[in-house]
Order: C-alpha cells, then structure tokens, then sequence
C-alpha cells in the first residue's frame, strides 16, 4: 500500500516537473519571439511613408546592394551614404508609379515582365533566364529587384495610355520635322546619354544639383553609366541606360548644346543645368548629318547643243551663248524646243531621261533641280560647246513612309518624356511623403 501511494506521489511530481519545464519552454519560446521580431522590426524599419505604401530597410539596402553590383561602385559606407538620397527617391518613383498603375487599372502581365527582366539580363551581359540564380548569388533580393522592374513596365504602360488619348502628331510636324533635318543636312549629330534629375518642390534646387554632382562623381570614377542611369535617371531615357540617340545642337537648351559640343568621345559633363532640371551628359559618338533617306529625283530634260571648235576664244564663246540665248528665249515648251532642235540640225540635241539627279553633274544639278518646268535656261558653258537646257518634267525626291513612321516615333517619344515628366511631378506634388532619416 504504502508502496504504491509512493508510485502515485513520484508521478504526480514527475508530472508537474515536466508542466514546470514546458511553462518556463513556453516562456523562454515567447521571449525568443519577441526578440527575433523586434530584431526584425529593426531590419525592417520604416524609411518612407508613400501614402499607404511603405519603403522598408529591406527595401532600401536591397536596392543598394543590386546598384552597387551592376555600377560596379566600391561598396563602402561612403559611397552607400553618397548614394542612399538617390536611392530613396528611387524607391519613392517606383510605389508612386505603381500607384498611378493602379488607380487606371492598369496591371503588368507575366510576359512582359520577363521580357523587362530578359532586357536588363541582355544589357548586363547574364545568360537569358539566369537572373534569378544571379541576385541569389550575388546576395540581392529578388522581390525588390521583381518591384522594380514591374513599376518601369507599369509606368510605360500609363504613359503609353495617356500619349495615345491625348497625343497628335500632325502632318505639319511632320513635315516641319523633314525640312529641318534637311536644313542640317551636313552639320554635326551626337549621340548621347543622359542622367537627368528634374527639379520639384519637395526639394531646394541646391539639393538637387548636389545630388547630381555625387552621381557625377560615381561615374567618373569608373561607375557604369548606363546602369546609374537606369538606377537614377528620371528621364524616359532611362529603361535604355539613359540612351537619348542622336540628336544636333537645336534639340536641346542653347547651354547643354555648348556642353556637349566642347565634350570628346566617352567624356563626361559635370551636372549641366537645364530648364527642368540637372542633366550628366555623356558624349559616345559624333558625325555629320546624312539628312534623310529620300526616293530619286528623276528628270526628263530637252536639250539643244551648240557645238564650239577646240580653238574657240572666249569672244567667240561668248557670242555663242547670245545665240543661243536668242534663239532659246522665247521657247515656251519642251515640244517647241524639240523642233528648234531639229531645225538647226544640231547634234546632240534631243530629249534626255534622268533617273537620278545625282548622276549629274554638280554644276548640272544645281540647274535643273529648282528651274520652273518649260523654261529655257540660261545657256552654259561645257567642254565642246554650249548647251540650253529645259526640264520638261520632275518627280520630286519623296520621304518614305518608312522615314514619315520613324518622325513621328521620334516626336511621339519626345512628347511621352515630356508628358512623363509633368506626370510624376504632379503625382509627387500631391502625394504624401514621410522620409524617415
């Protein structure tokens, strides 16, 4: 008996030892908890306020790690403290786009997401398919760099909506577009890539401009520029590494047109200030101007000659061409020019096809190209003799439809940057913002 009443007290103990150790397991599991959390509430602590959206630590040093990689910038804590404004206001674009998204229900498909990301592992030279591998060898968060690339898509999308809905391109832009390519035939284009950081009223211009100055200094000192570009700029340039194409000095602002003229191959400008904000300009290439891809000027033209001998003097040259003048000036067709021709007997006179103006000679072209149809020239002076020419019909040199497609593409997209531009600014004018330093 009292044996047994001894089992019954060891398990009893036994089982309120082990309810003891299980309370205080509990107790040291809870505390454990609260630990880990306010540890991750640190890591994961608030850096901005985007209306109902929030920038987290996370996001932040994640976005940083992948800058740093592809600019290939030193990673130290100053370049990371030089760079973190940019950062931020990066991050900050980014919700707000993707807010803008959402409010015209515009939604980014999987497809074009991997074609934004196929585009980023082309432009830094990882194997198609392979950027997820990439970040995770490179310790950078996928979801971040995933956010990034989803807000550009969404981004383009809304801008695309709004320039398609409120956007024209007339024939008259057009055309003017044409005659000035045509006026620069000849003259220097450069091609060119930009950082641009555009003034707004949630920061002093000085700011703005000290901002520019530290990428400025990132890039000279060897930072890839195509990738701070698409880290920084605030451009529509940007998805393509700040690539603004060839441009002349009459695109831009009379003193970023002096910048970039007095800029070598691979140079870099210090922060150029524009009339919307601060541009890092980089000058790849320079040539002349081809002007534009035009069909031939075709002719058909009648001529009558007037055969000089090898001994001629110029007196005798020169009453050659009052002949000819005489006999020419009131000619008011090319069917009667013919039968002058004729008339006199005179060789190599006769009608001639042209199926390219610029088979001709120069001084020819000069000529023919503008004279009004069925009027006799002014008698010139060749090498056997003398000649009066009349353009009996012209087809006009015509742009392509190819070349008309590609203009307005040009001034669409320089419509869409504009556009863009004013966007963001009234999005972020409105906004409510909190950076937490």
């Amino acid at each position: 008996m009292i044996i047994r009443e001894s089992v019954k007290l060891n398990q009893f103990l036994f089982s309120k030892i082990i309810l003891f150790i299980g309370i205080i397991l509990i107790g040291l599991l809870a505390l454990s908890e609260a630990e880990s959390q306010g540890s991750l509430k640190s890591r994961q602590g608030i850096v901005a306020i985007v209306n109902s959206d929030i920038i987290t630590r996370f996001d932040l040093i994640s976005r940083i790690n992948f800058i740093l990689f592809l600019s290939k910038l030193s990673n130290n804590e100053k370049v990371i403290k030089r760079i973190r404004p940019q950062v931020i206001t990066g991050l900050i674009n980014d919700k707000l786009k993707l807010q803008a998204a959402r409010e015209l229900k515009i939604k980014v498909s999987e497809s074009e997401l991997a074609t934004a990301i196929n585009e980023v592992e082309k432009n830094n030279r990882i194997p198609k398919g392979q950027m997820v591998e990439f970040l995770k060898k490179n310790r950078i968060n996928y979801q971040t760099f995933k956010l990034q690339m989803e807000a550009q898509v969404a981004w383009r999308k809304v801008i695309l909506k709004k320039v398609r809905s409120s956007v024209k391109i007339s024939r008259d832009s057009i055309n003017e577009t044409i005659e000035e390519i045509r006026a620069n035939k000849g003259k220097p284009e450069f091609l060119v890539s930009e950082i641009f950081l555009p003034f707004n009223n949630k920061e002093p211009n000085n700011l703005v401009y000290q901002n520019a100055m530290k990428l400025f200094l990132e890039a000279k000192k060897g930072g890839n520029f195509a990738a701070l570009a698409r880290s920084f700029s605030q451009s529509a340039s940007a998805a393509n590494g700040g690539n603004s194409g060839w441009i002349r000095a009459g695109q831009v602002d009379k003193n970023l047109a002096e910048i970039i003229a007095q800029l070598t191959p691979n140079g870099i400008s210090n922060p150029v200030k524009g009339e919307d904000g601060y541009y890092i300009i980089k000058l790849r290439k320079k040539r002349k101007s081809a002007g534009l891809t035009e069909s031939k000027v075709k002719l058909t033209i009648e001529q009558i000659f007037f055969p000089t001998h090898s001994a001629s003097n110029k007196l005798t040259i020169e009453r050659i061409k009052e002949k000819a003048e005489q006999i020419t000036a009131s000619l008011k067709t090319c069917n009667s020019m013919s039968e002058k021709g004729q008339e006199l007997d005179s060789k190599n006179s006769g009608r001639i096809k042209v199926d390219d103006i610029s088979k001709l000679p120069r001084s020819i072209q000069n000529i023919v190209i503008d004279i009004p149809l069925n009027k006799a020239s002014e008698p010139i002076v060749v090498s056997s003799g003398v000649i009066v020419l009349m353009v009996c019909n012209r087809s006009d040199g015509q742009i392509t439809n190819q070349t008309r497609n590609q203009i307005r593409g040009m001034l669409l997209m320089k419509r869409a940057e504009l556009l863009e531009r004013s966007m963001l600014r009234d999005i972020k004018r409105a906004a409510f913002l909190e950076i937490r330093r």
